[in-house]
């Protein structure tokens, strides 16, 4: 059965607490990556909140639904709003008076090794041509049924994807004989895949 919500907040609270008395400082800071730890923090008296608003939450499948009451009480309490993104920042740009955006950005020299040549990955080589490609996550943000309706449509052309498959049964992926889910890779080999793919 699990841990209850109420029982979960109850923990996490007195393990924040214990590790502040025991921690020396002269100024705490509090970063958020979810609202929800609102639920065992909001107790303490922080001298700065950081609010790291990478994503729209309350969008996601199952998400909890006290998690836009606990942002919006979250944009109240934070001292700044940092969001990932130039869209996510026009969406909340008017909730707070410092809030500030963080493209999206690329490994550059990591990514740029995908123009030189090199060797392709064993369980990528029997993949025909031509090759769409992702990497990412795959959660319930990605649009299946287009991915569904790419494969239908697009018979000759194969779609590599790349991720660890969270949040989503994997029952759920669409199969098809030009669509390949290849799985999590390691960060250092994504260059070895790209280099390989059409699009």
């Amino acid at each position: 059965m699990g841990t209850s919500p109420a029982r979960a907040d109850a923990i996490q609270r007195r393990y924040l607490d214990r590790i502040i008395a025991s921690t020396p400082h002269t100024q705490l800071t509090a970063w958020y990556y979810t609202p929800m730890a609102l639920r065992f923090s909001a107790h303490v008296n922080f001298d700065v909140r950081v609010y790291d608003c990478m994503d729209e939450l309350a969008a996601f499948k199952n998400a909890p639904a006290q998690l836009a009451l606990l942002e919006r009480a979250l944009f109240e309490r934070a001292d700044v709003v940092f969001t990932g993104g130039l869209s996510l920042f026009e969406a909340k740009r008017c909730q707070h008076r410092a809030i500030y955006p963080f493209p999206s950005s690329i490994d550059v020299d990591h990514f740029h090794k995908a123009r030189a040549p090199g060797e392709e990955p064993a369980d990528q080589l029997t993949i025909p041509h031509p090759r769409v490609g992702f990497f990412g996550v795959i959660d319930e943000r990605l649009d299946i049924d287009l991915v569904a309706q790419a494969s239908s449509t697009m018979p000759d052309v194969h779609f590599v994807m790349l991720g660890p498959v969270v949040k989503i049964d994997p029952d759920i992926l669409p199969r098809a004989n030009n669509l390949h889910w290849l799985g999590s890779k390691a960060y250092k080999d994504l260059p070895d895949y790209l280099r390989h793919w059409d699009v």
